[in-house]
């Protein structure tokens, strides 16, 4: 018998290698399980950094609906929606639209801060005046700009590095730092006019 002839069964066993597995059909093949931890620490660092920013404006509900009533609404809707947007993240119960979604609210409400301390809001007892710059409403922002990283870093294909790199462990440095200093904020920080 020549070596082509050789069936399967008559290779030894430690020579023979096994068929690479595939996923079944219709099913991604599932992460590593280092991806997958790293994946859920940056989801929970994004839902815990979503509820801290939505206790930032519960504190600025509370300076602003004295002052104009459509302030409060305003701050009252976007406490509710950053703790159940950042509840539902920290269980990582969001799709890919919720994801981006929340990140285009945070980003928004960073517009809206920049226009209030630059030229100032059209509307309101001071409209046209540019607001001071306090310690919540920049630790507020700074959080909602790290929400929207953390979603980039999450939706992005993992072969692009953009920011890649805000995944798992840094992610956590980050989100500690951020949230303890926002905690801290909401304790030393007021609201000045």
């Amino acid at each position: 018998m020549s070596a082509a002839a050789h069936t399967p069964q008559d290779i030894p066993a430690q020579q023979r290698r096994p068929a690479p597995r595939r996923p079944p059909r219709g099913r991604a093949p599932e992460r590593p399980p280092v991806a997958r931890a790293a994946r859920d620490d940056t989801y929970r660092v994004l839902g815990a950094l979503s509820v801290v920013t939505g206790a930032l404006h519960a504190k600025a509900l509370a300076d602003h609906a004295s002052h104009y009533w459509l302030f409060g609404v305003f701050f009252g809707i976007l406490m509710c929606w950053q703790t159940g947007w950042g509840v539902r993240a920290y269980r990582a119960r969001l799709s890919r639209g919720a994801l981006v979604a929340g990140a285009w609210v945070n980003v928004s409400v960073v517009v809206v801060w920049l226009i209030s301390r630059t030229v100032g809001m059209p509307i309101g007892p001071w409209a046209g005046e540019a607001e001071a710059i306090g310690v919540i409403d920049a630790m507020a922002s700074l959080d909602e700009l790290t929400i929207g990283a953390l979603v980039t870093s999450l939706v992005s294909p993992p072969a692009r590095p953009g920011l890649a790199w805000l995944r798992g462990g840094y992610a956590v440095r980050l989100g500690m730092m951020l949230g303890s200093a926002s905690l801290f904020a909401i304790t030393i920080g007021g609201h000045t006019h």
